[in-house]
């Protein structure tokens, strides 16, 4: 990839943090790789700005600071460092799926997988869901969806993503 990465600052063992700096000013955000399902071995990456007087991810917050591009490799690339010390692990992330402008998140996801396929695909295997949805609305509560993973293929709308290491590396 040839975006300048953020430097990024652990703060936990699966939490990192780093600072969004361009039109609107300089904002902490933080990426916090959450354990989803341990059967499965499912892990959820979240980032947003870090909200202090909740002390916590606002993942809902549009900052609008030219730098999208950006933060989205630095939050890939702690995904794919997540991924090589944990060979066996599934990293999935989705953005909001709800009518409107936070629906942008997850088509941003998407943008970056498609851009970035052919380096992905060398050593990920790349899903991506598609949510049953009735009225427009998901069924159930993510992770736990109704729907399927299925294959990545360019072109295609999902709802979700998933990544994990290929097994012949």
């Amino acid at each position: 990839m040839d975006i300048t990465l953020y430097t990024t600052y652990r703060v936990t063992n699966r939490e990192f943090k780093f600072f969004s700096i361009g039109n609107e000013g300089t904002f902490e955000m933080r990426i916090r790789i959450t354990l989803m399902d341990q059967a499965t071995r499912l892990y959820n990456i979240a980032f947003g700005v870090w909200n202090l007087s909740q002390n916590d991810i606002d993942d809902k917050m549009i900052i609008r600071n030219g730098d999208t591009d950006r933060i989205l490799a630095t939050v890939g690339q702690k995904a794919l460092d997540f991924l090589i010390e944990n060979p066996n692990a599934n990293i999935a992330a989705t953005g909001s799926i709800l009518p409107g402008e936070l629906a942008l998140r997850t088509r941003k996801y998407q943008m970056g997988i498609h851009a970035h396929y052919d380096y992905l695909s060398t050593f990920c295997n790349i899903y991506g869901f598609k949510a049953e949805k009735i009225n427009g609305e998901v069924n159930g509560d993510w992770p736990d969806w109704d729907g399927k993973w299925v294959r990545f293929e360019k072109g295609t709308n999902y709802d979700a993503f998933l990544l994990n290491l290929k097994n012949d590396l």
